[in-house]
């Protein structure tokens, strides 16, 4: 088995192929819905359609694959420093970003 490491970014990086396909899915279902309405053949926007649901899925799946990893490696490290002038450690940061809902979706990307 090979062992992978997942840093923050990863995760970022994750979140924002979720996002883009999302978008990528409700743009071929606006489609569908279209030509449903135009009375025209809609199988070839239908087989997309299913395909974008599959990828969609996957990435997904990878998403809360490296947010389990991400938040195992934060679990694993020590905890952050009890003294307020001292710099948290990098492993606190990253249990704290794991957490989070991540950042506000943006609709300029």
């Amino acid at each position: 088995m090979v062992s992978t490491r997942y840093r923050p970014k990863d995760l970022k990086l994750a979140r924002r192929h979720v996002v883009k396909a999302a978008r990528r899915v409700a743009d071929q279902e606006k489609a569908v819905k279209r030509l449903s309405l135009k009375g025209s053949p809609a199988g070839p926007a239908y087989a997309l359609l299913g395909r974008l649901y599959d990828d969609q899925r996957r990435k997904l799946d990878r998403l809360k694959l490296i947010e389990a990893m991400v938040e195992v490696k934060a679990q694993s490290c020590p905890e952050a420093p009890s003294l307020p002038d001292m710099p948290a450690p990098r492993c606190a940061i990253v249990r704290l970003f794991a957490i989070s809902a991540g950042p506000p979706l943006r609709h300029d990307l």
